[in-house]
């Protein structure tokens, strides 16, 4: 995938630059605007070998995300010895002393200097950096990863064959979840303005993308700090829709609340698809885990939804074995999960992240191995099931598609069909009305001409 603007933006110095995001969507929309602006537009290139530039725009949401960076880092120095090889993102913030110590590192660069990587690599060449890590002041850390300023272009992120938009309109989070880091990585809560993201939202239907998903670190807390909320700007778009659809990326539930759930389930222009994480269905859990949901309103929200649009896609995420999780507490969060209208589930096993009060928690009580993967199977095999009875339901309706490369296509509920149409209408990045039809072996779904 590649940055694009929806303005155009003054070039750098162009470099040849194989660039590799690790992590959340907002991950990889930082990463593509960060090669964009040090590639200065040239073509992607085939592979790592022949680069001037080795970015690895690291992930620390996990102990395994960060190991996963380090083994990258040396695998791509295999590659290409001669290479400037850069490490950013998250990793570069949480574990930046000691990816300067790895011999394959030539520069760490930290999220508050991100935006001058071409001036640093050219400071690089000319050996003025005083060392490898290479911060912003102490003011500007402040603003990690802030979001354009007034006037100045957002940045998406779009598939090469035009077929979706990424767009981050909100970074950091302060909230405090025993079990996450991120917080501490990405800084204060920060929005673009309303108008800019309709501005940007509209440049890319008129350029002919079919979908753009709206992306955020805390997405619910869209314009918290700029005295707005997100609801405020999908009414926006709702009352003068672009020329694509709109999707939502995940939403902290409890913060979503019933207008945005409304609005979500009616829209003309917002597809019916939710993603509001719950990490347990066990009260006592959730209290432990900080979240700040109570099961019977998530239950309400959900249920609303599913009234409001049975078509709604609802999925969710969950965190198998959290320490202190008893049995009693695991078969609460299975049958609250089995009794809502769930078409898909994240399922993740718990994995400590050092700092954080979870991982404390695990070093004094681990939970057997053994229990722990049986517990994360179990709700995998709940996942599959409501998944199945979702796709089935959706078997004999009509859906409108996104088409995607390799003869699928995604619909506006999102389900990921095959392809049954005339040529024409397999091209990647076209949105059509289709009729869905259950595959010869009942899956996957096959989207047929209406």
């Amino acid at each position: 995938m590649t940055a694009v603007s929806t303005n155009q933006t003054a070039r750098f110095s162009a470099r040849r630059i194989y660039s590799v995001p690790l992590g959340c969507k907002v991950s990889r929309i930082d990463a593509a605007a960060l090669a964009d602006s040090v590639e200065g537009g040239e073509a992607a290139l085939a592979g790592p070998g022949d680069a001037d530039v080795l970015l690895v725009h690291g992930c620390a949401v996990t102990d395994r995300a960060e190991r996963d960076g380090r083994r990258l880092v040396r695998r791509l120095r295999r590659a290409n010895p001669r290479a400037t090889l850069v490490v950013s993102g998250c990793l570069a913030e949480r574990a930046g002393g000691s990816l300067a110590r790895m011999p394959e590192v030539d520069l760490v660069v930290s999220l508050a200097a991100r935006g001058a990587l071409p001036e640093i690599l050219d400071a690089h060449a000319a050996g003025l950096l005083p060392g490898r890590i290479v911060t912003a002041a102490d003011a500007a850390r402040a603003a990690l990863f802030a979001m354009p300023a007034a006037g100045r272009p957002l940045e998406a992120l779009i598939d090469p064959d035009r077929t979706r938009a990424f767009l981050k309109i909100q970074d950091g989070c302060e909230r405090r979840c025993a079990f996450c880091v991120v917080p501490s990585l990405r800084g204060k809560e920060r929005s673009a303005r309303i108008e800019d993201v309709v501005d940007a939202v509209r440049r890319l239907g008129d350029a002919g993308v079919p979908e753009v998903v709206l992306a955020g670190v805390h997405l619910a807390a869209f314009g918290h700090d700029r005295g707005t909320r997100l609801v405020d700007l999908l009414a926006r778009l709702e009352a003068d829709p672009p020329a694509c659809r709109v999707r939502l990326s995940s939403l902290e539930p409890m913060e979503a609340g019933d207008e945005l759930v409304d609005l979500v389930a009616s829209s003309r222009v917002v597809v019916p698809h939710l993603h509001l994480p719950l990490q347990s269905g066990s009260l006592s859990v959730l209290k432990r885990m900080r979240r700040g949901i109570v099961p019977a309103r998530y239950r309400a929200l959900a249920e609303r939804a599913a009234r409001a649009n049975p078509r709604l896609h609802l999925a969710t995420d969950l965190i198998a074995g959290f320490p202190g999780e008893t049995d009693a507490d695991f078969a609460e969060t299975c049958r609250f999960v089995e009794d809502l209208p769930f078409a898909s589930l994240h399922v993740f096993p718990f994995s400590p992240r050092g700092g954080t009060d979870a991982a404390a928690w695990h070093l004094e009580n681990p939970l057997a191995s053994g229990v722990l993967t049986e517990r994360t199977r179990a709700l995998r095999r709940i996942g599959a099931a409501k998944a199945r009875a979702f796709a089935a339901r959706a078997a004999g309706t009509t859906a409108e598609i996104v088409t995607l490369r390799g003869n699928r296509g995604l619909t506006d509920h999102y389900l990921e069909v095959s392809l049954e149409l005339p040529p024409e209408g397999r091209l990647p990045g076209r949105r059509l009305q289709t009729r869905l039809v259950s595959g010869a072996a009942g899956m996957p779904l096959e989207a047929h001409p209406c």
